[in-house]
């Protein structure tokens, strides 16, 4: 992507925080549209118009997140920060929380699955909180010196901006029970594979990457999870997805192993896996790290509420 087009998407794309609409809710209202009517006046999370509005509420995000940056921006927020996004959506349900911070196709997701969801998209504006491409956007993670870089990066570069979109609008599909004959970014499996790239993600943090038990009906693309007491899962999602494309291009097996997410750097840093393709943003921080790939693919930040 170019230094213009970085700019652009940082410029749209970034965050807090004019909370310019809301609701995906009664079956998934297109979400750039304006506020939907309900016939009563919206109150809490639902009528915030700037991040001064948010003030003293109970935003959560996932520890150890650029997500958990962000929420720290809104004046005296209150409640904590969750483990994973599963306890973050039964949270907000329940009215433990007011809302938690995510990207937007988390929220599509989540709004299309209850009803009773809404979320508000968060913007740059004058009022000082900042990030960059690299917080929004998500790359595969490497170990420090890895020769993988070069070879995704050509592979990553090869996918276009429309292809992205496209492959993430077919997986929420999926994950909402929708028909999909076939994904718009697919390989072919190599026959005779040169390795095996083993992939760490947490499996748990859909549509970008979700667990599917023995009992469920295994969705398009879905792939085995590897590890001991595994059998019968398989892992699914925009994450997994790129996972193959990539091992795919690069004549490699795929294997897919699940982790918390705080275990994932740890996991590339003892060489027990080569990547993390969880919806990872490469952030400065993590740069001192580990590296990263070009992003994958880039969103806007929002929070989830219950309407």
């Amino acid at each position: 992507m170019s230094n213009v087009r970085r700019i652009l998407a940082v410029v749209l794309a970034v965050v807090l925080c004019a909370a310019c609409f809301t609701a995906c809710g009664n079956g998934g209202n297109d979400s750039t549209t304006a506020p939907a009517s309900s016939g009563a006046e919206a109150t809490g999370i639902a009528a915030a118009t700037s991040i001064a509005d948010l003030k003293g509420m109970k935003i959560s995000a996932q520890t150890g997140t650029f997500h958990a940056d962000a929420r720290a921006q809104i004046a005296d927020v209150q409640g904590e920060t969750y483990p994973d996004f599963t306890e973050l959506l039964t949270a907000v349900r329940s009215g433990a929380i007011d809302g938690y911070i995510a990207e937007e196709p988390t929220a599509i997701s989540a709004c299309k699955k209850y009803s009773e969801l809404g979320y508000l998209r968060l913007v740059n504006n004058d009022t000082g909180f900042t990030a960059t491409a690299a917080d929004v956007g998500i790359a595969i993670g490497l170990k420090k010196g890895s020769d993988l870089l070069d070879k995704m990066n050509e592979v990553i570069n090869g996918i276009t901006e429309e292809q992205k979109s496209q492959l993430m609008e077919q997986i929420i599909s999926i994950k909402n029970g929708e028909t999909v004959e076939s994904f718009v970014l697919e390989s072919e499996e190599p026959e005779n594979p040169t390795g095996t790239l083993k992939v760490a993600m947490e499996c748990a943090y859909e549509p970008y990457n979700w667990t599917e038990t023995s009992s469920d009906e295994a969705t398009l693309g879905a792939v085995p999870i590897s590890g001991e007491g595994k059998d019968g899962q398989n892992a699914n999602g925009y994450d997994v997805q790129i996972a193959k494309y990539v091992a795919n291009k690069l004549g490699m097996k795929l294997e897919i192993y699940a982790y918390e997410w705080d275990s994932l750097i740890p996991a590339l840093d003892s060489g027990t896996v080569d990547a993390i393709v969880a919806g990872m943003s490469p952030t400065e921080e993590r740069k001192q790290q580990i590296d990263f790939t070009e992003t994958y693919y880039e969103s806007n930040l929002v929070v989830i509420y219950k309407k």
